[in-house]
């Protein structure tokens, strides 16, 4: 083989890698466009304009805002600066309680986070990064 010939194959091999390394990106960000849920503080929340994005958010529950009728829950979270009411239609878990952490997962409508699950803590010690950052004020 002559030197222009390898050059060229050089040239083929990388616009091949590069193109296939593109095409891999576009699929992986269809994929995950509807799947990726973003994790947000009570006062990230109240910035949030799209009330089609999927969310996750995270703070203590208020005391005495807590508010069931059977099945339909609602309570307010807050990360110290702000609060959000949540509405939240099912059981709540065992370990939820006014005061405690608490992740809910849905959608942020109104000024209200409509969640379709709420997730509580194990103990005191357990505390997702994001969340314990956001309340220790970092």
């Amino acid at each position: 083989m002559s030197n222009p010939n390898k050059k060229r194959m050089r040239i083929i091999f990388i616009s091949c890698g590069m193109f296939v390394l593109l095409v891999t990106t576009v699929i992986l960000l269809f994929a995950f466009r509807s799947g990726i849920e973003f994790y947000k503080s009570p006062t990230q929340l109240l910035e949030v304009k799209d009330a089609s994005i999927k969310l996750r958010a995270g703070g203590l529950v208020m005391k005495g805002s807590v508010e069931s009728t059977g099945v339909d829950n609602s309570f307010v979270i807050t990360d110290g600066d702000n609060e959000v009411e949540v509405k939240f239609v099912g059981v709540l878990p065992d370990l939820f309680a006014e005061g405690r952490g608490v992740i809910v997962r849905g959608q942020f409508r109104d000024n209200v986070f409509v969640a379709s699950q709420v997730l509580a803590k194990h103990d005191e010690k357990y505390m997702p990064r994001e969340l314990e950052k956001t309340l220790s004020g970092d």
